[in-house]
């Protein structure tokens, strides 16, 4: 690229001084001999107020001044005065006049098109052979597709295109003219730029003459206007394909999306963070909703890919010729939405049939490549994971469990829906597995404080993710280290484990793992819980609250859905689940549509008798009429409450689906809050990026083998022993690690304004700092043993 730009730059000087030499000459000659038809000539261009001699000389001027023709007998010399003013007036940029200027300035102009034009092209090109040759496309496809691409997405490309082809007409006409027929390549481009305009009555003096060439010139017109006529409808009906979605994608190691739902514009978000430090990706869509409507609801209110390239087409995610025309089979990852606007088992049956399609071509072909695909009903897991064939080929996500899961804990440890949210997403902390082969022989609790800028949590030891192993597991050759870290290259083991000295942990009587395990038990009284609403994630709550209340406990649901068709769907439930319900009761409140916000309705509820609440969003609506549903009711309820003789605090579960609704939510003192749309983008790109996740969310959320708890310090702490005032990360975590199988995560920190916010891996774990009773630790407490 570097010896192209020479040499084309060598060649703009050369064709750009060429004429500049040629029309820079200080002086130019005329001498005319006593002759009637030069005389004649002579007389055309002459002043008509001078006298005729028999002889005439022309005096040489400068090219700046016109050229004056003075009567003087045959070889009569110019005067001193006259010699004088021209050579006066020599010099280098004497003899440039309004078409050398222009002329220049167009060879500058095309040379430095070309040199932009090359060097993308070379670009290209070497994007074409990395990524897509490979999959059989030619590199004039990948070419024209590309540039389609650009011409579309880029407000200026029509006048860019039209500049270049103009200016490539008359550049090259111009140096054929000059070769051809002879003088200055800056001369010949305005005769190239007179013909091309269809102008054949320029330098015409006689009438007839210029009648003519109007004339022509208007008919040159007419047909010039019925081939633009026909080149037109050509363009529009190419431009109609190109803005409907019907052209091909021609990519490669792009992430494919096959569907549209809500939460598509935060997934794309999510990944457009995951490829930023990459320089960017390609994200392609395919919706069965029109392509500019998908590129409005998608692009609206200032997405940001952070570098990322989004092309959206529009066809079935079930069609084979639509799955081509996305290039599914060079594609590095593809995601499967579900249906949002189907029924959990619809959902995942039009999902099995995308499976399907994409196994008939083995898409895609890459053996590094996956297929996530978001299932909605627990027992389809296994069928999307064993149907591809290939192993390791699918990863499945059931989202709503997660959702439903983080709500039901939430209800016990507030605002820990936010905190799973800091390890999902790609903002901050996440997920990264490595091998050390230093560490090979070290038992986890050495591990996991060698690395000051991680938190270690598990170790991946082939295809068994071990989250928060027994603390004399010893590191095996393979075995990866699963840590929360900032960036990949941003952690690096110490060449010991911390503490290198005994006095570098306060020795503090500490309290036993039973006890802990006894604080974190809910006690045995009975607990009444409220649902207002009725959504997917129904199921995946009861079998949490099930599995988390003691028995005895009352479960009511208030929603404006037939007492019959809950009872139908809870009977399905248990029966997929094998059991019937041991620990709830199920109650029905049955509330019309119109007055589900209604005060009247809900002051009838008794609020305030209940020990939980929770306000499940309303999926048949839109994400902004359902949060307005739910601002609404809980604005109501909390002012039903401020009226009440209950001493409890009004704090309901909340799922919402905006961004927005969030800082509403805090603004009217609502705190405990899921932002429903949000984790599920966030866990299906993480997964898209390092399928592993998956199993550390799935270990994490299944309730089985490990929890997530808020502690205090003092929980750790043996009877009435004194709270420290000052105590560092590593020495929090060093105690935890004492009393049993528990790894410190996060804690709070208080902001300029004394508010405390979680702080997930803090940097700095060695140096002490304030400790108040109002802090807390974040924590990963083992169940049971693996």
């Amino acid at each position: 690229p570097h010896g192209a730009r020479l040499l084309l730059a060598a060649i703009a000087v050369v064709a750009l001084c060429a004429p500049a030499v040629a029309a820079t000459h200080p002086r130019r000659s005329l001498n005319l001999r006593s002759d009637p038809a030069q005389r004649s000539l002579l007389a055309t261009f002459a002043d008509s107020s001078l006298p005729t001699f028999d002889g005439f000389a022309a005096v040489s001027l400068p090219a700046t001044e016109p050229i004056r023709v003075f009567d003087a007998p045959k070889g009569a010399a110019t005067t001193p005065k006259d010699e004088a003013k021209a050579k006066s007036s020599g010099g280098f940029f004497s003899g440039w006049n309004a078409h050398h200027v222009g002329g220049t300035l167009v060879f500058i102009s095309f040379f430095a098109f070309l040199l932009v034009l090359i060097p993308t092209v070379q670009r290209e090109k070497a994007v074409y052979e990395e990524a897509v040759k490979p999959s059989g496309e030619t590199l004039g496809a990948f070419l024209n597709y590309r540039f389609m691409d650009w011409f579309t997405s880029n407000v200026y490309a029509p006048s860019i295109v039209l500049v270049f082809l103009t200016l490539t007409l008359i550049v090259c006409g111009a140096v054929l003219y000059s070769f051809l027929v002879g003088g200055s390549p800056s001369k010949a481009l305005w005769r190239i730029f007179v013909w091309s305009t269809a102008s054949p009555a320029e330098g015409e003096t006689s009438g007839g003459g210029r009648f003519l060439g109007t004339i022509v010139t208007v008919c040159g017109l007419i047909i010039l206007s019925l081939l633009l006529g026909i080149v037109s409808e050509v363009f529009s009906s190419k431009m109609n394909e190109i803005k409907t979605g019907a052209t091909r994608v021609v990519e490669g190691d792009h992430v494919l999306i096959l569907g549209y739902t809500d939460c598509t514009r935060l997934l794309l978000e999510e990944l457009g963070k995951a490829r930023a430090s990459e320089g960017g990706g390609v994200f392609v869509i395919l919706a069965k909703e029109p392509k500019d409507e998908v590129e409005a609801a998608v692009g609206g209110d200032g997405l940001n890919l952070r570098g990322s390239r989004l092309i959206v087409r529009s066809g079935s995610q079930c069609s084979m010729r639509d799955l081509k025309k996305v290039c599914a089979g060079s594609a590095k990852q593809i995601v499967i939405l579900a249906d949002t606007t189907a029924g959990p088992e619809e959902a995942d049956a039009r999902s099995l049939r995308t499976l399907v399609a994409l196994k008939t071509r083995n898409w895609p072909l890459s053996a590094e490549s996956r297929i996530v695909v978001q299932c909605c009903s627990e027992p389809n897991r296994t069928l999307f994971k064993e149907l591809y064939g290939e192993a390791g080929k699918v990863e499945v996500v059931i989202v709503g469990d997660i959702v439903a899961k983080l709500m039901a804990q939430s209800a016990f440890q507030p605002r820990l829906a936010r905190v799973f949210g800091m390890m999902l997403g790609f903002e901050g902390d996440e997920f990264y597995m490595k091998e050390w082969p230093e560490l090979t022989g070290r038992t986890f609790r050495e591990v996991a404080f060698m690395f000051q800028e991680a938190v270690v949590i598990g170790v991946m030891s082939g295809e068994k993710c071990l989250v928060n192993p027994d603390w004399e597991y010893r590191i095996k050759d393979g075995d990866e280290i699963i840590v929360l870290a900032e960036d990949d290259g941003s952690y690096f083991p110490n060449d010991k484990p911390w503490p290198s000295k005994d006095d570098e942990v306060p020795k503090t009587p500490l309290t036993t793992a039973r006890e802990l395990a006894e604080q974190s038990m809910r006690g045995d009284n009975a607990q009444k819980v409220l649902v207002l609403g009725w959504n997917s994630k129904v199921a995946p709550l009861m079998a949490a609250l099930e599995s988390m209340v003691p028995k005895g406990s009352s479960l009511t649901f208030y929603s404006h859905r037939e007492v019959e068709d809950r009872e139908e769907e809870i009977g399905k439930l248990e029966a997929e689940k094998g059991q019937e319900y041991e620990n709830l009761t199920i109650n029905h409140k049955l509330v019309e549509d119109e007055k589900f916000t209604s005060r009247l309705a809900l002051d009838g509820l008794n609020h305030t008798q209940y020990d939980t609440i929770f306000v499940l969003a309303e999926e048949e609506k839109s994400k902004s009429e359902a949060d307005e549903r739910t601002m609404a009711a809980l604005i109501q309820m909390k002012w039903i409450a401020a009226g009440s003789q209950e001493a409890r605090t009004f704090q309901p579960v909340i799922e919402t689906c905006e961004d927005a609704t969030a800082e509403h939510l805090e603004c009217c003192g609502f705190t405990n809050y899921v932002h429903s749309n949000s984790l599920v983008s966030m866990a299906l790109a993480a997964v898209t990026e390092d399928p592993s996740v998956n199993m550390i969310y799935a270990n994490f959320m299944s309730g089985l083998e490990n929890t997530f708890e808020f502690r205090r310090y003092s929980d750790f702490l043996k009877g009435e022993v004194r709270l420290p005032t000052k105590i560092s990360f590593w020495q929090a975590a060093y105690h935890a690690s004492i009393i049993g199988q528990v790894i410190v995560v996060a804690w709070t920190e208080a902001d300029k304004d004394g508010q405390l916010h979680f702080v997930m891996n803090p940097k700095d774990k060695l140096t002490p700092r304030l400790w108040t009773a109002d802090d807390r630790l974040v924590v990963i407490r083992r169940l049971r043993d693996v």
